[in-house]
């Protein structure tokens, strides 16, 4: 009788403990095993060109997981699941023989493969949503707008600089369940919806992209040279067109889409920036395009010699004469005329030495040294294009300066923020405009600009029905032991040419920079082609009519022959 107790009692606070004590954790059980938890995502938000076309995209995509807990033999498993998701078994055993609940099996399978491992219906595999990432352009768009981790996040250009705008937030639905699976009509049910990231609509042109990079590959291969950047703007609204960069593999293949070096290279410039030396000198007052002075082929500075490209006796050179005729000598007078901090502050002011406030990650600031800081020399050497550097965009920008009537603009590539609900929003530059120098002045440098391509060194950037103005430039790059020699004597080079068209109403502007070329050196036959091929059709895609015509003329780039000093 006492054992038959004993027995009754136990068997009480067995029940009590099974219902009061441990209730808690078997309610959870069983809404753990009743209630089903599925993610949903929020998309990524798209990357479009200015017409709104994409240029990064999500696909819904999947991934496919296991949870090892549930699976008793792996190999037999994997064995199943291998050629569907096109693996090889003994890999695959291994990942769901780990421990734990959750491991991924394969990331990003299109969906026509997740269906299908859904429909073996293994115990212990599933598969859950994941976008994957879409570049249309492939190649020829990614240095602007970069890439993304495997987790969707930015690791690099316009996916990282505005990586909280573009991520979506996740969502969930929890529904009630059979034991078999099946969702329990009129069951219990949570929705949490998720969000899909913004949009951005870039300034950016699709086309334009796409034939920059194309121009800019074959310019590199035809000068066999290291890589090039060109880079397409808007004069009056700073808008960025088109940046493209080529370089070259460790195979010797020209490669686009790597680094962004229109942002990132700083670079000597050499006699391309005589257009802002003298639009200086105009600006301050010191002379007309017309003022002439005597110019010597040669002048020493301080310690050091400086020559013109090709000897020639003293003779009466104009402003205008010394910019078309890439005088270094000339603009060495000029530059000392101007003085020191007269340089120092114009090109500041043209944007050297500061970022263009585009906020991409990597940009240069280049390096232009205070005054206090130069030699007896640097004077002479900067006005020229030596001793200072600067990156493609800062050039544009400075151009842009000049076509645009003497103002600055700052740089611009967002157009519009579209936001999840439709709304939009434009960003605005965070720095701005700034008048650098007078109207006058501006329009007397536009005019020399267009007779460099009419009659001087820049003949090749020609374009059919239209005026170009540009400047050229073929600068020596410093060797990384100092001077720019190396052992063996040699000089390598940065060929250049900068300008917009058309040379009286500024619509586009185009700088195109070919590093190391060795068939020809300079600017005006290694740099110039390309700006005359990108220009005619960046202006048939923004519809410029030539002066007196329509915008359906045909383009072409006139044949011609030049060179720069």
């Amino acid at each position: 009788m006492l054992a038959l107790m004993g027995m009754a009692t136990g068997l009480v606070w067995r029940t009590f403990d099974l219902q009061f004590r441990q209730g808690e954790r078997i309610v959870a059980w069983g809404e753990d095993h009743r209630l089903r938890t599925t993610e949903t995502i929020g998309l990524r938000g798209d990357i479009l060109d200015r017409s709104g076309e994409p240029l990064a995209t999500s696909a819904e995509w999947a991934t496919v997981f296991a949870d090892p807990s549930k699976i008793e033999d792996p190999l037999d498993r994997a064995t199943v699941l291998a050629p569907v998701l096109g693996t090889e078994v003994t890999p695959l055993a291994q990942k769901m023989s780990v421990p734990g609940q959750f491991v991924y099996i394969q990331r990003q399978v299109p969906p026509e493969q997740a269906a299908a491992v859904e429909a073996l219906d293994l115990p212990g595999i599933g598969t859950r949503p994941e976008p994957l990432r879409v570049y249309p352009l492939g190649g020829s768009a990614a240095e602007i707008v970069g890439s993304v981790s495997l987790d969707h996040n930015g690791t690099s250009g316009i996916e990282l600089l505005y990586n909280d705008l573009l991520v979506g937030a996740p969502g969930s639905v929890v529904r009630e369940q059979y034991p078999g699976g099946r969702s329990v009509p009129g069951g219990h049910s949570e929705l949490v919806p998720a969000v899909d990231g913004s949009d951005l609509r870039l300034t950016v042109d699709r086309l334009l992209q796409f034939e920059a990079a194309r121009i800019l590959s074959d310019q590199v291969r035809e000068t066999h040279a290291k890589g090039g950047v060109i880079v397409v703007g808007r004069p009056a609204t700073g808008e960025i067109l088109a940046m493209s960069t080529a370089t070259r593999d460790e195979d010797g293949r020209v490669v686009t889409g790597a680094e962004n070096k229109a942002l990132t290279w700083a670079f000597e410039p050499g006699s391309v920036i005589k257009g802002l030396t003298f639009s200086a000198v105009l600006d301050a007052g010191l002379a007309t395009p017309a003022t002439t002075r005597p110019v010597p082929d040669r002048v020493t500075i301080h310690d050091s010699e400086f020559t013109d490209y090709s000897p020639h006796p003293t003779l009466d050179y104009s402003v205008r004469d010394i910019v078309v005729q890439s005088s270094n000598i000339g603009t060495i007078l000029w530059g000392n005329r101007l003085g020191a901090s007269g340089l120092y502050d114009y090109l500041r002011r043209f944007g050297l030495g500061r970022t263009s406030g585009l906020g991409l990650f990597g940009e240069s600031p280049g390096l232009l040294q205070p005054v206090s800081g130069w030699s007896g020399t640097s004077l002479a050497t900067i006005a020229i294009g030596q001793g200072v550097s600067l990156t493609p965009i800062q050039l544009l920008m400075a151009f842009n300066t000049i076509a645009n009537d003497g103002v600055y603009v700052p740089a611009r590539i967002v157009a519009e923020v579209i936001g999840p609900d439709g709304t939009s929003t434009t960003p605005q530059p965070t720095t701005a405009a700034r008048r650098v120098m007078s109207t006058t002045a501006a329009a007397h440098m536009r005019l020399i600009l267009r007779d460099v391509v009419a009659d001087g060194t820049g003949r090749m950037a020609a374009i059919e029905n239209y005026e170009v103005a540009g400047k050229t430039g073929t600068a020596r790059k410093p060797h990384p032991d100092g001077g720019y020699e190396d052992a063996a004597g040699n000089y390598r080079y940065v060929a250049a040419f900068a300008g917009f068209a058309p040379a009286s109403d500024p619509q586009i502007s185009v700088v195109v920079l070919i590093d190391e070329p060795t068939t020809t050196i300079y600017g005006g036959s290694a740099a110039a082609p390309a700006f005359a091929e990108i220009a005619q059709i960046a202006l048939r895609r923004m519809m410029v009519p030539p002066p007196g015509g329509t915008s359906d003329v045909v383009l072409a780039a006139l044949p011609a022959g030049g060179g720069d000093g």
